[in-house]
């Protein structure tokens, strides 16, 4: 017996060593009454209309979306579908590229009705990692946390090291493996894989036959989204209505 367990895991092991890339699917799902319900600035009756109008997570179906990898680079969007399930402003035109060789991003970001061409060093993050473990996706994962200094917010990682891609959703990353869920402010946003699927061939990148925007880099991008987040607290306005979390 086991022999049998030995010869599975090496028959795994082996097959994760020789797998080129892989495309991983993750569900992204808001909870608007929990951020509303973090927000001071805003009126307890705003707070009461989101909760009222967004409370329900019976009916949150969330968006999903795909990081497609190889050993080149990858990019993470949303995933092409016929019908919307869950709720979106509309769809999403955010797209993250991320080329492992020289280290740069060619991302493609919207940021209050208008697009940027984002090129530049992929950005860092300061990660903490934690002595805890958790199942995603079959895979066992460890926990890390670093800062959102834009949004001002924790962002907790589960990270699994068995598969070796320096990369993640929403083009986070810098832990020792890929990123199979992210948590923003203790569950105002989720992500989690739901899929994971390793090709032994290298698979081709899903990357726009044409990025459009204005060229720009994080630094700027970043500024930008600072400013208007801070107009909108200072106006008691929720400010990730018009931008992305």
């Amino acid at each position: 017996m086991n022999r049998i367990i030995f010869f599975c895991c090496f028959i795994l092991s082996s097959y994760m060593l020789s797998a080129q890339g892989g495309v991983i699917t993750y569900n992204k799902k808001y909870s608007w009454a929990n951020i509303a319900k973090k927000m001071p600035y805003l009126s307890q009756e705003e707070k009461d209309r989101i909760t009222l109008s967004w409370g329900n997570d019976d009916d949150n179906k969330g968006e999903d979306y795909e990081l497609t990898y190889n050993p080149k680079g990858s990019v993470y969007k949303a995933k092409e579908r016929d019908e919307n399930y869950g709720y979106s402003w509309g769809e999403d035109e955010d797209v993250f590229i991320r080329d492992f060789e020289t280290k740069t991003t060619n991302d493609q970001r919207e940021l209050l009705g208008k697009l940027y061409a984002l090129q530049g060093d992929i950005p860092k993050f300061k990660w903490k990692i934690l002595n805890e473990l958790k199942d995603v996706a079959g895979y066992v994962c460890m926990k890390a946390e670093t800062k959102d200094t834009v949004n001002n917010v924790i962002i907790t990682a589960w990270f699994t090291d068995k598969l070796n891609i320096l990369s993640g959703p929403e083009g986070m990353s810098g832990l020792p493996g890929l990123i199979l869920a992210l948590d923003y402010n203790t569950d105002d946003i989720q992500i989690v894989a739901s899929k994971v699927e390793l090709k032994p061939e290298s698979p081709p990148l899903p990357i726009p036959k044409k990025l459009k925007g204005k060229k720009s880099d994080y630094q700027e991008y970043n500024s930008k989204k600072k400013k208007h987040i801070t107009l909108s607290i200072s106006g008691r306005r929720n400010p990730y209505w018009d931008v992305r979390y």
